[in-house]
């Protein structure tokens, strides 16, 4: 009797994919999803509308991240 392995596509992973969820958003930033909306409601982290979901572009959140980083410049 001879087997076949089975070999499936693997899923995307999160780097993969364009657009994120609220939810993948903090889990990247090792947040909760209430601190990513509080950084939407202040206009910090900009989102896409597709239809009724609410997304954030992966770059979105990288430049998010940069921003971060970098000490706060005033004049």
């Amino acid at each position: 009797m001879e087997t076949t392995a089975h070999t499936s596509t693997p899923a995307p992973t999160v780097p993969d994919t364009l657009l994120l969820t609220l939810d993948e958003v903090a889990r990247e930033l090792r947040c909760a999803r209430r601190s990513v909306e509080r950084q939407i409601a202040r206009r910090r982290l900009t989102v896409v509308h597709v239809g009724r979901s609410v997304r954030v572009e992966r770059r979105e959140l990288e430049r998010f991240i940069v921003q971060l980083r970098e000490p706060h410049r005033h004049g």
